[in-house]
């Protein structure tokens, strides 16, 4: 979970885009003031300043990002950038504000990346049949462990969408669990240069990986191919082999996932046959009131003819 302001002038927040502030480009001092004061009314808000200038009301953090400790982040392309950590801003705010350098300890948590205690990070390579539950036991796995990045088509996909990045629907035959359909009608995007680009970055950046290519990972070429890109001294390469018969807690686990997909259905069910009876009855009720309407109309007719006849035979 996370927020964000972009250039645009959209504010996202549990994946919702919503118009929040002005747009802003180059040349331009930004600011991100975090209110944290209970006693403020704008307490667990987020506001944009540009050049010292509000430029957006306090958007609110969501329920599970209070309380928790908040990374800032900057996205950016086709620009330079100057990241201020000093004590001042470099913008005259409206108000005092502290820096985060001058955050109290209390208010801040220092978080040190763990290192290996050999130095040596771990590169997994999944080995496993295609459609067999491979990526049902990816998921349990990072659940379990949480240290390891998967690197998979999959996942830049997910990231893409999260991203607020706008994606068709629909699939065509081609797509695979292994092998997701990039149509986004992106350039970048669709003629894989995302992927070519995460490749030579995370072969110089020491972290945990697995490396999620079910194809790649059966063929000896490809395989080859992604072992040479974690060359590097601090890297540990290592095959996982995920073929036979699961165990007992990950076929628990599959179950459960099964029961909860049938009950979502079910429900999605059950709110559609409620729909649909909702519906009926309000048609029922329209059309019960046009034909009353209907008859009040024909009966008014009625009297008015026989008031013109009764008054045809008087004279």
């Amino acid at each position: 979970t996370c927020v964000c302001f972009d250039s645009e002038g959209f504010f996202y927040s549990e994946k919702k885009r919503t118009p929040a502030s002005s747009r802003f480009g180059r040349d331009q001092a930004l600011g991100v003031l975090l209110n944290l004061d209970g006693k403020s009314p704008n307490a667990n808000t987020v506001s944009l300043f540009c050049n010292g200038t509000r430029i957006s009301e306090p958007m609110p953090l969501p329920e599970k990002l209070k309380g928790e400790v908040l990374y800032p982040h900057v996205a950016y392309r086709n620009v330079s950038l100057q990241v201020n950590f000093g004590p001042l801003p470099m913008a005259k705010m409206p108000f005092k504000c502290r820096m985060i350098q001058e955050a109290a300890s209390t208010d801040v948590k220092e978080v040190k990346a763990e290192k290996p205690k050999d130095g040596k990070y771990e590169v997994l390579f999944p080995v496993a049949f295609p459609d067999e539950g491979t990526f049902d036991w990816l998921d349990a796995f990072l659940e379990k462990n949480p240290k390891y990045v998967e690197l998979s088509d999959r996942k830049i996909l997910d990231w893409a969408v999260k991203s607020g990045i706008w994606k068709p629907k629909g699939n065509s035959w081609r797509a695979s669990n292994d092998k997701p359909e990039y149509n986004f009608g992106l350039q970048f995007m669709d003629d894989f240069s995302i992927r070519r680009c995460l490749n030579a970055v995370t072969s110089v950046v020491p972290r945990h990986y697995i490396v999620m290519e079910v194809k790649q990972n059966l063929t000896q070429a490809e395989r080859k191919s992604n072992l040479k890109r974690f060359s590097s001294p601090h890297f540990k390469k290592i095959a996982h082999v995920v073929i036979g018969d699961p165990p007992k807690e990950y076929k628990a686990v599959v179950q459960q996932k099964l029961l909860e997909e049938k009950q979502a259905k079910a429900e999605v069910d059950w709110k559609m046959r409620k729909l649909e009876k909702e519906r009926k009855k309000v048609v029922a009720q329209r059309q019960k009131e046009i034909a009353e309407q209907k008859a009040k109309l024909e009966a008014k007719k009625r009297e008015e003819e026989e008031a013109k006849k009764k008054e045809a035979a008087e004279k």
